[in-house]
């Protein structure tokens, strides 16, 4: 059985599909400059390199084990597929803090409509 923080570290709540939501916090310093070398080349190797896919493991690991410390990195490898590899790389290095940000901010403002559409000036009348 896994035990989980009683507060986990701020991050992005990933769904990976069939009900597991995990709170995905960024990387930590030390994490980052471990895998810094592989991450940097990310961009220059095709997504689907074992290269990628296992810098895509390796770095999800490393930012999941800081909320939960028992997950293998078999476990976070089968945490990922093909239809979320590129979001959850995006929330792994989410430094900026730019989707917690929003999605803290989702949660705490109320539903607004959007605006209405104003109409072009035609020009002189």
């Amino acid at each position: 059985m896994e035990l989980i923080p009683v507060e986990l570290i701020p991050g992005v709540d990933f769904d990976f599909g069939g009900g597991q939501v995990r709170t995905i916090p960024p990387l930590s310093l030390a994490a980052l400059r471990r895998l810094q070398g592989a991450l940097g080349k990310l961009s220059d190797v095709g997504a689907l390199e074992p290269e990628a896919i296992d810098t895509v493991i390796k770095a999800t690991h490393a930012a999941l084990r800081r909320n939960y410390p028992a997950i293998t990195e078999d476990e976070t490898a089968e945490l990922i597929d093909l239809g979320n590899m590129h979001q959850v790389i995006a929330c792994v290095l989410d430094v900026a803090g730019i989707k917690r940000k929003a999605g803290h901010e989702a949660k705490n403002l109320p539903a607004q409509p959007m605006p209405a559409a104003t109409p072009a000036p035609t020009g002189p009348a």
